[in-house]
Order: C-alpha cells, then structure tokens, then sequence
C-alpha cells in the first residue's frame, strides 16, 4: 500500500506540479481537454511525456541492474558503472557533434549495438578469465570509466553546446517526447519477453558454475543471454536520457530487502522501484530550484550514493 500511494503521489506531482503559472483547474483541464490550448501542450506534449519516459527509464535500469548482478553474482553490478550504457553513450557523441547523420531510430538502433559490444566484452571477461565477483567488478568499474573518458573526449572535440554535454553525461528528461517513449517501451517489453523464462534459472547459477551444471542450466549461455539483455536495456536508457548513475546499481539491494531473494519477485520490484526513484529524482531535480533545473543523473547520485555507501558497509 505504501508503494502504491507514493506512486500515485509521484504521477499527481509529475503532472500538476511545475514551474508554469497554470493552477490546479488548468492542469486538470488541459489533462482531460484534446483542444489545442496551453494546457493540453503542457500537460500531454511536456510533462506526461517526461513522466512516462521517466518511469520507463527507471524500470530499465532496474531490470539491467538486477540481471547484470544475478548472472554476475557482483553486488555492484550496474551498466552504466560498468560501462555497458557508456558504449551508447560514444555512439550518441559521435551523432551529436555530426560525425555520423542517422534518423532518431537510427540513433536508437546504434545505441542498443554499442551497448551490446561492450557488454560481449565483459562476458568474455567472465568466461575466459574466471573472474571473482569483486574482481569482476573492479575491472567493470574500469571500463565504465574508460567510456565516460571516451564519450566525454568526443564531446570536447566536437565543442558540443554545455547543455548537451550535461544531458548526455548527468541525465536529463527535457527533451522527452512520445517517439522516444514507444522505443524505449518497445525495448523494454522486447527485453521481458527476452528473460521471461530465464528467472527461475537465475536463482541456479548464484549457487555456482559447477552446480548449475549439474542441475541441467548452462551458464555460460545463460550469462550470455542476460547480459544481451542488459544491455539493450542500458542503450535504450541512455538514448532516452544520457547517463543516470546508481539507479540500476542501488534498486536490486532494495528491492531484495522488500521481496526476498526470489529472481521473479526481484525483477518485478526492481522495475517499479527503479521507475519510482528516477521520477522522483527528476521532480526533484525539476522543481527545487525552478525554472533552474538539476540534471537527474545528480539527483539520483546525492540520493543513491549514501545508499549504496551502507549497502557495502553492510556487505563487508
């Protein structure tokens, strides 16, 4: 019940509460109304679009978080930490600054593949090398650092507008529109199906290689496949919105908490907890300093990292 009420406390701010001098009776008006007045403009082409585009975002990294730390068994496991959102990132810098001229699906379509790229590598990490969870992490860590360098070096070449560097690199829902939300939507819905019958599974590979084996569950393909996954997952994200940190890191350990250690159970919990984190951070990040805005990426940092800081705390 208390999800529930502050989900429906967060879709009531997202859509009622902004910086624009409309009052209650105007929002509401512009939400039922299809005329073409200023209402049904803020209402259904600025802040239901964000909203909804917010919570896809949020419910993507959330499931990319949770499949990436199951199949890895890496408690820090997070594609934009580990660089699997940054491979999409080089690709969208790369558009920005015109060194390559594609439609927005085109876009979309080469931030899903660069995503896919890195995240083979660090499969290919765990499988030829067989790496410990924390040693997996730390090299994961590593690279996620070497694509936010290289995104940021591509950026800095081109001498890209602030505004689109700081969207691209910290996070931002300003220019959410409906054509973004059905690619988003579709990528995620693909990616469900995607890992539908794999959730049972992932409860046999934390036990360990050897015993998954002897329990009839490949690992090796398993890991490929839901890094795949996550990976798709992540290129969508940062598509939509650049790089949003400790979202896709922090709702798996909150969402154990609140469901137990069941895979199906946690995927589910992940999905809405990451969606209800990354709006409220966006609202927060809209409205505290309006018409000043905070991008969403630091939002969900000042908020996550404490987090996080316990859950390894608590971990050791």
């Amino acid at each position: 019940m208390a999800v529930i009420t502050a989900m429906l406390a967060l879709v009531f701010v997202g859509i009622f509460v902004g910086p624009s001098d409309m009052s209650m009776a105007d929002s509401f008006s512009g939400l039922i109304r299809s005329d073409d007045n200023f209402g049904t403009t803020v209402i259904w082409s600025i802040r239901l679009p964000r909203l909804i585009l917010g919570f896809l975002v949020g419910a993507s990294l959330g499931l990319s978080g949770v499949l990436i730390q199951l199949s890895a068994r890496s408690p820090l496991g997070d594609p934009n930490l580990f660089g699997i959102g940054g491979g999409a990132s080089i690709f969208i810098a790369v558009s920005i600054i015109g060194l390559v001229s594609l439609p927005s699906y085109g876009i979309f379509i080469g931030s899903i593949f660069s995503s896919i790229l890195i995240a083979a590598f660090l499969t290919l990490l765990i499988l030829n090398r067989d790496l410990s969870p924390i040693k997996f992490s730390i090299m994961g860590i590593a690279v996620g650092s070497l694509m936010l360098a290289l995104g940021t070096s591509v950026v800095a070449y081109g001498q890209v507008y602030p505004a689109q560097v700081i969207a691209l690199i910290s996070g931002s829902f300003t220019t959410s529109d409906w054509t973004t939300i059905y690619f988003v939507s579709g990528a995620l819905l693909v990616s469900l199906v995607l890992c539908s019958d794999s959730a049972e599974k992932l409860s046999v590979i934390t036990l360990g290689d050897d015993l998954s084996r002897s329990l009839g569950v490949d690992p090796v393909k398993l890991r490929i496949r839901l890094m795949a996954i996550a990976a798709i997952l992540a290129g969508s994200s940062v598509y939509a919105a650049g790089l949003i940190a400790f979202v896709a890191l922090a709702t798996p350990h909150i969402a154990r908490r609140l469901v137990g250690n069941s895979p199906s159970k946690m995927i589910f919990m992940s999905m809405l907890m990451g969606g209800m984190i990354t709006i409220f951070s966006d609202q927060i990040g809209r409205l505290v300093f309006a018409p000043v805005e905070l991008p969403v990426g630091l939002t969900t940092t000042i908020i996550g990292a404490p987090l996080m800081i316990y859950l390894i705390w608590r971990y050791k």
